[in-house]
C-alpha cells in the first residue's frame, strides 16, 4: 500500500513540475484589427468587422496618413486571420481585394506617371506571416499580387530576424527567396524613364529610357560570378535587353546563408562605388541567384 501511494505522489509531482504546453488558438478579431491600426504613421477607417470561416473580414478599410508624401492606402475587401500561443501572435494571414495607392490632393512630391500609373492601377493581395521552428525568423508564405492591369507575383521569403511589427520585418535578413513575376509588358517604362532621369542631366523619355538601361547592364555586369548559377548571367542580359516592355515570365531562386538586409546593404551603401563589383561582392557573399527569363505571352 505504502508503495502504491508513494507512486502516486511520485507521478503527481512529476506532472505539476512539467511544463504544460501552450493551446494554439485563433487570434481575436478586435486584437488583430488594433495590430493594424498600430501601423506607424496610419489611421484606420473601416465599417464593423464581420466572422467569416474564421476570418476577421472588413468590407472596406481606409488607411490613411497625415505625412506628407504619404499616400492613402484602400481595400474594397480586407480579410485577416491569425493564431497566438498565450498571447504571442504565431501566424498572420492577410486577404486584401481591390487594393488601390491613392496620393494626397495636391501632394506634389510624386511624379505624375507614377501618379497615373497607381490611378490606373488596382490590386489583389494574399500573404501569411508564420513563425519558423527551423531558424529564428518569420516565413513569408503564399504571396500573390495579382495587378488590374495584368501582371503578377508570387513570392515566399524566409526573413531571419523579423517579429511581427513593422520595424522588425524592414530590419529583417532574407536567406531565401523564390519569386515568379509575369510582366504585362506595360508598368516599367514611366519607371526606367524616372531613373535615367536621374542619373544623366537633361535626359527624358527614350533617351532616359536608354540611361537606366546601361545602369542596369552595368549592374548585371558587376554581380560576383560566383553567386550567379547555370545561365543566370545570360537570362539576366537578355531581359535588361528586353526592357522597358519585357513582357514574359521572370523565375528568381535566391538562397543565402547569412541573409541579405539593412548591415549589408549598409556597408555598401558606404563604399565609393555602391553598385561597382566590390560592394556587390560583400552584398552577395554566401549567396546563390539563379534566374530564368521566359520571354512572350503569358498564359
Amino acid at each position: 500500500m505504502r508503495t502504491r501511494l508513494s507512486l502516486a505522489v511520485l507521478t503527481l509531482s512529476l506532472g505539476l513540475c512539467l511544463p504544460v504546453s501552450a493551446e494554439t488558438v485563433a487570434s481575436d478579431c478586435a486584437d488583430l484589427l488594433a495590430r493594424l491600426k498600430s501601423v506607424a504613421g496610419y489611421s484606420l477607417t473601416a465599417p464593423t468587422p464581420t466572422s467569416e470561416d474564421g476570418w476577421c473580414v472588413l468590407n472596406g478599410a481606409t488607411l490613411r496618413s497625415a505625412a506628407a508624401g504619404w499616400p492613402n492606402i484602400s481595400a474594397k475587401r480586407l480579410s485577416l486571420r491569425g493564431t497566438e500561443v498565450d498571447g504571442e501572435l504565431q501566424s498572420l494571414s492577410v486577404d486584401i481585394g481591390g487594393l488601390r495607392v491613392s496620393p494626397k490632393i495636391g501632394d506634389t512630391s510624386m511624379d505624375d506617371r507614377l501618379r497615373a500609373m497607381f490611378r490606373l492601377q488596382t490590386a489583389d493581395v494574399t500573404v501569411s506571416l508564420e513563425r519558423s521552428a527551423e531558424f529564428e525568423g518569420l516565413g513569408l508564405r503564399g504571396g500573390k499580387v495579382v495587378l488590374s492591369g495584368g501582371s503578377e507575383l508570387e513570392f515566399v521569403a524566409d526573413l531571419a530576424g523579423a517579429e511581427f511589427s513593422a520595424g522588425s520585418l524592414l530590419s529583417a535578413a532574407v536567406t531565401m527567396l523564390e519569386l515568379t513575376w509575369k510582366n504585362d509588358g506595360r508598368l516599367l517604362r514611366p519607371v526606367m524613364e524616372l531613373v535615367g532621369e536621374r542619373l544623366v542631366e537633361g535626359a527624358s523619355g527614350s533617351t532616359a529610357v536608354d540611361a537606366a538601361r546601361r545602369a542596369f547592364r552595368d549592374l548585371v555586369a558587376n554581380l560576383p560570378p560566383g553567386s550567379l548559377v547555370g545561365e543566370t548571367p545570360d537570362e539576366l542580359k537578355e531581359l535588361v535587353e528586353a526592357l522597358p516592355q519585357g513582357r514574359g515570365v521572370l523565375q528568381l531562386t535566391f538562397r543565402s546563408e547569412g541573409g541579405i538586409g539593412p548591415a549589408r546593404l549598409g556597408v555598401a551603401a558606404l563604399s565609393d562605388k555602391p553598385l561597382g563589383p566590390e560592394a556587390l561582392g560583400r552584398i552577395f557573399v554566401d549567396s546563390n541567384l539563379s534566374i530564368d527569363w521566359q520571354p512572350g505571352l503569358m498564359n
